[in-house]
C-alpha cells in the first residue's frame, strides 16, 4: 500500500485563515453534525479523506472564516460530480473574488436545483452574511466603471437570453415561481453557461454577463417564491458578481434590493434596512426615479418591520417624491412592473406591519387593478387588505378578502402566497374568531385547496 501523501493544500488554507486543529475541528462541528475534533483534522493533514459531508462542512467552516469562496480542489479534497454538485448548493453565500467562481456556482447549484437535490432543497438563508456581502459588492474593485447606461447591444446571444427571460418573468408574475423554476433552470445549464464560458470582446461580454445577472435575479427571485430560501440567496449572491463584471450597477441595486425583500420576509429585519440602502448607494447617479422609488420602499418596508413608524413614514414619502419625477423612457425593462399599483402595495405592506389599519385597507384598495394586476399580485394585496380589515374588527370583510385571494390564485405555485394565508389564519385564532362560522368555513376551503399542515 503506497504511503498518504500529506494534504498540503488544506494545511495552506488553514494557515491563510489563521486556524489552528482545534479551530477547525470546532467550526466543523458548527456545520453540520460530526464528531470531529483536533485529531480528526490531523488525520486529514496526514492525507485521511473524509466523507463527503464532512469535505463540504471543511469547505464551509473555512469559506466563513475568509469571508471568499473556498473550492474542494482548494483543500486538496475531490469528490464525485454529484457531490460536488451539492457542495456549490451549500455554498456560495460569500461574495466571489473571481467571476469564474461566480460561473462554476451557478452551474452547480442550477443541476442541484433542477435534480430536486436536498442540499438545493433545504439550504437555509444564512442571516449572518448580509455585512460581508454588502462590503465585498460595494468595495470590492472599487475603481470600476459602470457602464450600465451604454449597453452594446449587438449581441445577439445577449438579445437572446433577455428576451427569454422577460417571457418567463411574466409567467413567474401570473403563476408564481413554482411554474416557472424549472424551464429557467433548464434554459440556464443549455444556453447561459455555455455562453458565459465563451470568449468575446469586452463590449459583448459585458452585455452577456448583464443578460446572465438579470437571469440570475429572476432564479433568485423564483427559488424565493418556490420556498427554497437558501437557493435563492445565492443566486442573488452569484448574481451580484455577474453584474460587477457586467459593469451593471443599476442590476446589482436590484439584487441587493431582492436581498432586501427576502431578508425582510425572513425575519432579518435590520439586514433587510442595510441591503436596501446598499442599493440605494451603489446606484446614487445612476438609477432612473422609478428605480430609486422601489429601492426607498424595500428600505421602508423593513423599517416598518422593526416597528420604525416615523422612519418608515418620511422613506415612503421620498419614495412617492421619487416616483412622481418618473419618466418611462429613463427606466430599464425589468422595472416595468413598479407601477403606481405596485407603490400603493409596498405601502399596504407597510401600514399592515406597523399594525396601522385604516392605512393598510386604504392604501390595499389603490393598489389592485382587476385587469393590470396580475394574479400573485391581485391575491397578496387580498390578504394584506384582510390583514387591515380584521385589525379594524371587520371580520365578515376579513374573511370575503381573504377567500377572493384563495379563489385568484387558482394553480397559484407560492409558498409564499401560502405563508400569507396561514399567518392570516393564526390572526383569527389570535383574534379568538376561529370558532365564527365564515372563519371555520374559509379553514375548510384551506384545507380543500392545499392540505398541507401549515394551513
Amino acid at each position: 500500500m503506497a504511503p498518504k501523501e500529506p494534504n498540503r493544500r488544506l494545511a495552506a488554507v488553514m494557515a491563510e485563515a489563521g486556524m489552528s486543529n482545534k479551530g477547525l475541528a470546532a467550526r466543523v462541528r458548527a456545520e453540520g453534525k460530526t464528531s470531529t475534533d483536533h485529531v480528526s483534522v490531523k488525520r486529514w493533514l496526514d492525507g485521511t479523506r473524509p466523507h463527503d459531508e464532512t469535505i463540504r462542512c471543511i469547505a464551509a467552516a473555512l469559506e466563513k472564516k475568509l469571508g471568499r469562496t473556498v473550492t474542494f480542489g482548494e483543500i486538496g479534497f475531490e469528490l464525485s460530480s454529484e457531490a460536488s454538485v451539492s457542495g456549490l448548493a451549500l455554498g456560495g453565500v460569500s461574495y466571489p473574488l473571481e467571476v469564474s467562481q461566480s460561473v462554476d456556482a451557478l452551474d452547480g447549484l442550477t443541476a442541484a436545483d433542477m435534480r430536486n437535490d436536498p442540499a438545493a432543497v433545504t439550504s437555509q438563508w444564512d442571516p449572518g452574511a448580509a455585512a460581508s456581502l454588502i462590503t465585498g459588492y460595494l468595495f470590492a474593485d472599487s475603481g470600476w466603471e459602470d457602464s450600465s447606461g451604454d449597453r452594446f447591444m449587438g449581441a445577439g446571444t445577449a438579445a437572446r437570453i433577455r428576451a427569454t427571460v422577460r417571457n418567463l418573468m411574466q409567467l413567474d408574475f401570473q403563476y408564481g415561481g413554482g411554474h416557472t423554476r424549472s424551464m429557467l433552470l433548464s434554459y440556464w445549464r443549455s444556453e447561459i453557461v455555455p455562453a458565459l464560458r465563451g470568449s468575446y470582446p469586452d463590449p459583448v461580454k459585458r452585455e452577456i454577463f448583464a443578460a446572465a445577472a438579470d437571469a440570475a435575479e429572476v432564479l433568485g427571485w423564483s427559488a424565493y417564491d418556490a420556498g427554497r430560501h437558501g437557493a435563492a440567496q445565492r443566486y442573488f449572491v452569484q448574481g451580484l458578481r455577474l453584474a460587477r463584471e457586467a459593469r451593471d450597477a443599476v442590476m446589482g441595486g436590484q439584487i441587493l434590493s431582492n436581498l432586501s425583500h427576502q431578508a425582510n420576509y425572513l425575519g432579518s429585519f435590520t439586514a433587510a434596512v442595510h441591503f436596501a440602502r446598499a442599493a440605494q448607494s451603489a446606484t446614487r447617479g445612476k438609477a432612473s426615479a422609478t428605480v430609486r422609488a422601489m429601492f426607498l420602499a424595500m428600505e421602508a418596508r423593513a423599517l416598518a418591520s422593526l416597528g420604525d413608524a416615523r422612519g418608515c413614514g418620511a422613506v415612503l414619502n421620498r419614495a412617492e417624491l421619487e416616483f412622481a419625477q418618473r419618466r418611462e423612457e429613463d427606466d430599464p425593462d425589468w422595472i416595468s412592473y413598479f407601477d403606481a399599483l405596485e407603490l400603493a402595495g409596498e405601502a399596504a405592506h407597510c401600514f399592515r406591519d406597523l399594525k396601522h389599519a385604516r392605512q393598510t385597507q386604504l392604501f390595499a384598495a389603490q393598489a389592485i387593478d382587476p385587469v393590470l394586476t396580475p394574479a400573485r399580485t391581485r391575491s397578496f394585496i387580498c390578504i394584506v387588505h384582510a390583514d387591515g380589515a380584521l385589525a379594524d374588527g371587520n371580520l365578515d370583510e376579513a374573511i370575503s378578502l381573504a377567500r377572493q385571494s384563495v379563489e385568484l390564485a387558482g394553480s397559484l405555485q407560492s409558498d409564499r402566497h401560502l405563508r400569507y394565508l396561514a399567518d392570516f389564519q393564526r390572526s383569527l385564532v389570535q383574534a379568538n374568531c376561529s370558532d365564527h362560522p365564515a372563519a371555520r368555513e374559509f379553514a375548510d376551503l384551506l384545507r380543500s385547496r392545499n392540505p398541507s399542515p401549515a394551513l
